[in-house]
């Protein structure tokens, strides 16, 4: 399957990513995620080029939310 470069980043209020999801590149109408616990939030990005290269797993390892600026950052 091909992914869009959008992410859904589920993160919690320090920054900690909790989960990473990618759009398929070939989504008609809006993805909609919604959180069962209470202190989550979701982040919708735009990935650049080389996060959007990178598999979801690394995408987690290596990056958190700045909460302050919505921004996914290189940690």
């Amino acid at each position: 399957m091909e992914l869009s470069s959008k992410a859904f980043i589920i993160h919690d209020a320090s920054g900690q990513i909790a989960s990473v999801g990618r759009a398929p590149a070939n989504l008609k109408g809006k993805l909609e995620v919604k959180i069962g616990q209470e202190g989550y939030s979701v982040l919708e990005v735009e990935l650049d080029a080389e996060q959007a290269a990178m598999p979801m797993i690394d995408l987690h390892n290596s990056h958190h939310v700045h909460v302050a600026s919505g921004k996914l950052v290189k940690k």
